[in-house]
């Protein structure tokens, strides 16, 4: 089954950073072609995909001292929304998951039930993230007669999957009895629910009930030692009103059995208490849990949505404002189970990493870096890098899925790129899809040591060599790699264009890592198209020509000159004599762009005005 993908342009976004760059100088280099180093060769090409690069060992933690430089960026070509035409109709709670043989299973739930909970959950299964086999109800909704021995429906919700250590797939959700939900004397019509796969998701079996109770949004996490962990939302409506914190069920054999048994209360794990104005009573809060165990660590960090007060609508009613919160295991691991009024003690939570924000999803890269997603007040995705520890988060948000929805959800599929989905409802929720993209952390990156023939070929070059990406904003993407010998500094550009042109063009730009945001004398600019260098600069108030001894070698694939055809895209290689750049303890700092004539778009890895976030490039 095809997936349909909305056509979209990326229409006239404006040339970022090179008109930021382009300061008050009378004699400021504004573009065509300057110097004649170099020349391209046309050729067939193999470009490199990101996906492939990054391959050496990975040092864990390697970034925990660097992380508020790294960044993520949306790989434009990986876009696509899941609609009618792939049977998602309605959907809604969306997750994703990478199994190891490489295929991906992606779970959600229509809106058609109370406040869009959903009564039917579905799946699908892919082999590329681009084609996608609708696999129909992972559980369906039912007409039962309730306790009360009156007709009633049981609704499934938040399905969510996990492959576990031995390759089996468990799948969860949380199920609910309409008319009996708000009742204590029918939990048993509540609860949670799990089943496997063997198989990857194309057959079940071993259905059971593991709780008993109202409750929402489960999640899965198993420890290294096998024991199976399940996280979720309890709602005791009967005492609270909503939102009355998070609990825990383990099992220890693989998900056969979970304790505490069923019709047990379950592990009461995390909660803060919150006043609730319209019941004039304190309720507790921290749903929705998304938890990760820490790298070298056996501590677990949740994100968590935090309800903080309720408020009068703008249509009378009342509205809930929530903030994302983070919370923490004890070092080992372990929790303290709650009992009475007690609530998680104030060392263990962070209660507003975003003041604003709701429905969170954490992960955490092998490098160090965690990501938190959330749903901000604009209706839109929003994420956040943070440290090693999930203890701090960077202040500003970095852009995620490009339009408005709700409930999202990531999945780590390897060291450098991260899977984002989220229901798109922009047009409406009669018409909402789901939205799917990877996302490429960029960080700061080593030099291999090698001597480089510049020759516009690849072959000396290796995918363990670490890579930077751009390519979020139209099809045009491009990769950079870095090589050093005792008298340069190589670069290694792919760049994939489907419309070569001779105004497109890349770009590299250069600075000392000595602790300030300035562009100085020292900094340079090399920008270059399929074909040639088209200038060399420095920066002396604003970008002027100057020769530093620039080498250049390409070959591109493709008719530039014909506009009826599809191009593949170029390769250039680029050689930095060491003595025009200045090296602070081995580093220099580095940005990296490449603007899109086709599009009129520009993509950068930061900001270009300054060198705050510009990454490092570590040269032995």
């Amino acid at each position: 089954m095809k997936v349909g993908i909305k056509n979209r342009t990326c229409g006239m976004l404006g040339v970022l950073c090179v008109l930021a760059l382009t300061l008050s100088c009378t004699k400021e280099t504004q573009g065509g072609d300057h110097g004649s180093q170099g020349g391209g060769t046309q050729t067939s090409l193999e470009l490199t995909e990101f996906t492939r690069l990054n391959r050496g060992e990975s040092e864990i933690n390697s970034h925990a001292d660097d992380w508020d430089r790294s960044t993520v960026k949306m790989d434009y070509r990986s876009y696509i929304e899941l609609g009618a035409a792939n049977n998602v109709y309605l959907p809604t709670y969306a997750r994703i998951r990478t199994l190891r043989d490489g295929s991906y299973i992606l779970t959600w739930q229509d809106a058609v039930g109370v406040n869009g909970n959903g009564e039917n959950t579905y799946y699908a299964l892919s082999r590329d993230l681009k084609n996608w086999v609708y696999m129909g109800y992972l559980w369906q909704g039912q007409n039962v007669y309730n306790g009360l021995g009156k007709p009633d429906v049981r609704r499934f919700t938040n399905a969510n999957t996990l492959q576990l250590a031995n390759g089996e797939l468990l799948a969860v959700a949380s199920f609910s009895t309409v008319n009996t939900y708000s009742n204590p004397n029918y939990t048993a019509e509540q609860g949670i629910v799990v089943k496997r796969s063997q198989d990857g998701g194309y057959t079940w079996f071993g259905e059971k009930e593991i709780y008993h109770g109202p409750c929402w949004e489960p999640h899965l996490i198993e420890l290294p030692s096998g024991e199976i962990q399940c996280f979720f939302s309890e709602s005791r409506p009967w005492t609270s009103g909503s939102h009355s914190g998070t609990d825990m069920l383990r099992s220890i054999d693989g998900g056969e059995t979970w304790e505490p048994a069923l019709g047990e209360s379950a592990y009461r794990v995390m909660r803060k208490l919150w006043w609730n104005a319209q019941k004039n009573m304190w309720c507790y809060t921290y749903q929705m849990p998304v938890g990760i165990i820490l790298n070298e660590s056996n501590r677990f960090a949740f994100a968590m949505e935090s309800c903080n007060q309720r408020v009068v609508n703008a249509s009378g009613g009342y509205s809930d404002q929530f903030s994302i919160a983070m919370v923490f295991s004890h070092e080992d691991g372990s929790w303290d189970y709650l009992e009475g009024d007690e609530i998680t003690p104030k060392e263990r939570r962070i209660d507003s990493v975003v003041m604003r924000g709701a429905a969170p999803y954490l992960v955490q890269f092998p490098s160090g870096e965690t990501l938190l997603s959330y749903g901000g007040t604009d209706l839109r995705q929003h994420f956040r890098i943070g440290n090693a520890t999930a203890t701090e988060f960077g202040a500003t948000d970095l852009p995620a899925l490009p339009d408005v929805g709700s409930w999202g959800g990531l999945d780590l599929t390897d060291s450098h790129t991260v899977l984002s989905c989220m229901r798109d409802s922009r047009d409406g929720a009669d018409n909402a899809t789901i939205a799917l993209a990877r996302f490429h952390l960029n960080h700061s990156i080593r030099a291999t040591s090698r001597q480089v023939a510049l020759d516009g070929d690849d072959s000396e070059w290796a995918e363990s060599d670490e890579a930077l990406f751009v390519g979020s904003r139209c099809q045009a993407q491009a990769t950079l790699r870095c090589s050093a010998d005792a008298e340069n500094l190589y670069f290694l550009v792919e760049v994939f264009d489907e419309s070569l042109s001779s105004t497109d063009f890349a770009y590299i730009l250069l600075s000392p890592d000595n602790d300030t945001e300035n562009l100085s004398a020292k900094s340079r600019r090399i920008r270059f198209g399929y074909d040639r260098i088209k200038s060399t600069d420095q920066y002396a108030g604003g970008w002027r020509e100057a020769d530093f001894g620039i080498s250049y070698a390409g070959a591109f694939d493709g008719t530039p000159t014909d506009k009826t055809d599809q191009d593949n895209g170029f390769r250039a290689e680029i050689a930095v004599p060491r003595s025009s750049i200045e090296l602070v303890n081995g580093r220099v700092l580095v940005n990296f762009g490449y603007f899109d004539a086709a599009a009129n778009v520009e993509d950068v890895l930061c900001d270009a005005s300054n060198t705050s976030k510009w990454l490092s490039i570590q040269v032995d």
